[in-house]
């Protein structure tokens, strides 16, 4: 894992070294580490109650650069929880955004689609978890393809993006003939009010016939207060059995009590029905966040996961979050 790293950073120096020798051209270097003490309070399976440790969870680095004011993009490399040496190491992002007029842009490569990214940065606190349609697989945080955006509104107020993938998250070998498309639509009626809907719509080469997402996310953004709301409807027809439907939703919150702390809490509620019985899924995060810096976050959180058996899951975790 070590000589991996050194390999990364060498590579990462290099692009900046690089950058300088360039005109009308910047890259800026950074990255993100998520790592937690955690102790099992409570789980379905006995012999991992009260099982605890120190892991990390996220190592990313990025490369944002700048060739002009038409075109820019981004490389980022990630080490996953578990990863252990070059084998484990991910292409999270490999994109390149054109300005091609003053609001409108098309992107291509390896990008976040239009799905969850605007929830996700109301809530803020990824390093404590996912947002619920990334959280329960509805749709991956990256896809490979092209993806645009812009205003419908000459003020601004709305805009739309949509995008054509692979559906195969950061892969690079396309294995079938089918695309997901999405589409999302924005609306700000004022600076701290965000609506947002969106859906996509994929086909399978297997025993999945199709997929179809619809959701709807509404944000609350303040000086000290961030509230937000986001809901789902998925549907996956299969070819051999009945269709599958997920129903979820999740409500969060972000309150500033001092200069350096925060205190932050969730609520997620989903429901499966189309496998047998209807299952249900409840996920409870609570914690509070403290700010030496304002890269560093230091956060003591409890979460506790019920998938209808008679234990929850309950983990106390010490999760630390560093920006660079």
């Amino acid at each position: 894992m070590m000589s991996c790293l050194r390999w990364l950073f060498a590579l990462f120096l290099l692009l900046g070294i690089g950058s300088e020798r360039a005109t009308a051209q910047s890259v800026d270097l950074g990255g993100r580490i998520y790592m937690d003490y955690v102790y099992n309070i409570a789980d379905p399976s006995p012999e991992r109650e009260g099982q605890h440790g120190f892991q990390y969870r996220r190592l990313y680095l990025t490369a944002d650069f700048d060739l002009s004011e038409e075109f820019a993009g981004r490389a980022r490399l990630e080490a996953p929880e578990g990863a252990t040496g070059v084998s484990g190491v991910e292409v999270k992002d490999l994109w390149l955004t054109w300005h091609y007029s003053k609001e409108h842009s098309a992107t291509i490569g390896v990008t976040p689609p239009p799905a969850f990214g605007l929830a996700e940065d109301v809530w803020g606190y990824r390093s404590l978890e996912k947002t619920i349609i990334d959280l329960q697989d509805v749709v991956d945080s990256r896809d490979f393809g092209v993806r645009v955006d812009g205003p419908l509104l000459g003020d601004g107020t709305v805009r739309y993006a949509a995008m054509v993938a692979n559906n195969t998250n950061t892969g690079f070998t396309e294995t079938d003939k089918y695309k997901r498309a999405y589409l999302q639509l924005q609306a700000r009626p004022t600076g701290r009010l965000l609506f947002v809907a969106g859906g996509d719509y994929t086909a399978f080469s297997d025993e999945r016939k199709s997929g179809t997402r619809l959701s709807a996310f509404v944000g609350y953004t303040a000086e000290t207060v961030r509230v937000g709301l986001e809901t789902f409807w998925y549907r996956l027809a299969r070819t051999a059995a009945e269709a599958r439907t997920d129903v979820g939703g999740s409500l969060f919150g972000r309150v500033q009590v001092a200069p350096a702390w925060e205190m932050v809490g969730r609520l997620d509620r989903m429901r499966t029905s189309g496998v047998g019985p209807n299952r249900y899924e409840t996920l409870i995060v609570g914690g509070v966040a403290y700010y030496p810096h304002p890269n560093v976050a230091f956060i003591p959180n409890l979460r506790l996961q019920d998938r209808d058996r008679d234990t929850a899951a309950v983990t106390g975790r010490f999760t630390l979050e560093v920006n660079f």
